[in-house]
C-alpha cells in the first residue's frame, strides 16, 4: 500500500476506514490499530464513544498525515497541525456517517440524526514524524431518534471488525436477542442492561430489545404520584393564599375610619361605666 493511499485512507475518518478500504485492517495492519467503543443508546437517542490506539509505523504514517494535510510539511508535528487535523478528521467523520449511515432504528436510518461530532488526536501526536510511538485518538458522535423507541425496537450499529464494543441499554430494557456480538457477556443492575463483547468480521450487530412491562408500570405510578403531589402541593398554596387574604382583610378593616370610630366609642362607654362605679 502506498504512502499517499494510507494518507487518503486516514482522510476518510477516524475508525470508519472500514467503510473504504476493508483490506486496510487485514494483517499486519490490525496489530496497528486497536480500536475499541463504548456506545449509550437513550429512549431518545444514543451516543458512541470511540477510541483508536495508533503504533508503530502507523503512527509514523499518522504523524505524516498531520504534518502533509494539516501542516507545514517540515517533518514535524505541532499543536496547531493537531488542531487543524482534528477539524479535519471530523469534516471526513461526519461525511463518511452521512455516506454510509452506521447506525439504523427498526431497519432504517431515515429516523436516525447525526447532531454532533467531536474529536480529538492525542499530544502523544507531536513531535518528529519519524518517531514510533502510542497515539491515542478520541471521537465522540451524537445521534438524535425522530422516533423514540418502543415497546419492542431493533437497532443496528456498524463498527470496525474484531474491535472491543460496548453497549449500554436505557434503563428499563431488556435484550431478546442479539446477532453479531462476539464473545458476548451481559450485565444488570439497578435496571441498567450493560452489553459487552466485540464486532464480529461481518462488523455489524443487531439488538432486540424490549421494555420491561414491570419497570414501565413502576415508572408510570411513580408520574402519577408526583402529579398527585404537586396537586396537593398547589391546594395548599392556594389554602394559604386564602388565609393571608382574609387576614390581611381583616387587617385593613382595623385601619377603615369607620372602625376606628366605633371601637373609640365603645372604649369611651366602658370609661365612663367604670367612673360611674
Amino acid at each position: 500500500m502506498s504512502t499517499l493511499k494510507v494518507y487518503n485512507l486516514f482522510l476518510t475518518g477516524f475508525l470508519l476506514i472500514t467503510l473504504f478500504m476493508p483490506a486496510f485492517l487485514a494483517e499486519p495492519c490490525i496489530a496497528a490499530f486497536v480500536p475499541s467503543n463504548n456506545i449509550t443508546v437513550e429512549r431518545d437517542g444514543m451516543a458512541w464513544g470511540y477510541q483508536e490506539q495508533v503504533t508503530g509505523n502507523d503512527s509514523v504514517i499518522f504523524r505524516s498525515f498531520i504534518d502533509m494535510e494539516a501542516g507545514d510539511s517540515d517533518k514535524f508535528v505541532n499543536a496547531w497541525e493537531i488542531l487543524k487535523a482534528e477539524n479535519i478528521l471530523r469534516d471526513q467523520m461526519k461525511e463518511s456517517i452521512k455516506t454510509k449511515p452506521d447506525v439504523k432504528l427498526n431497519g432504517t436510518s431515515e429516523f436516525v440524526n447525526l447532531t454532533d461530532i467531536d474529536f480529538l488526536v492525542s499530544e502523544d501526536a507531536l513531535g518528529k514524524i519519524g518517531k514510533e510511538s502510542l497515539i491515542k485518538n478520541f471521537a465522540l458522535v451524537s445521534y438524535t431518534f425522530e422516533k423514540g423507541m418502543d415497546r419492542d425496537t431493533n437497532i443496528w450499529f456498524m463498527g470496525t471488525p474484531n474491535s472491543n464494543v460496548t453497549i449500554n441499554l436505557p434503563a428499563g430494557f431488556d435484550v431478546e436477542r442479539t446477532e453479531g456480538l462476539n464473545n458476548e457477556s451481559k450485565e444488570s443492575e439497578n435496571n441498567y442492561t450493560v452489553l459487552k463483547g466485540s464486532f464480529g468480521p461481518e462488523k455489524n450487530i443487531t439488538l432486540w430489545i424490549s421494555e420491561n412491562e414491570s419497570y414501565k408500570a413502576e415508572m408510570q405510578e411513580r408520574e402519577r404520584s408526583i402529579e398527585q403531589n404537586t396537586e396537593n402541593k398547589t391546594s395548599e398554596t392556594i389554602n394559604k393564599t386564602e388565609i393571608v387574604e382574609k387576614t390581611g382583610k381583616a387587617v385593613e378593616a382595623r385601619k377603615n375610619p369607620e372602625f376606628i370610630k366605633n371601637f373609640y366609642t365603645w372604649f369611651c362607654q366602658k370609661i365612663q361605666k367604670v367612673n360611674l362605679v
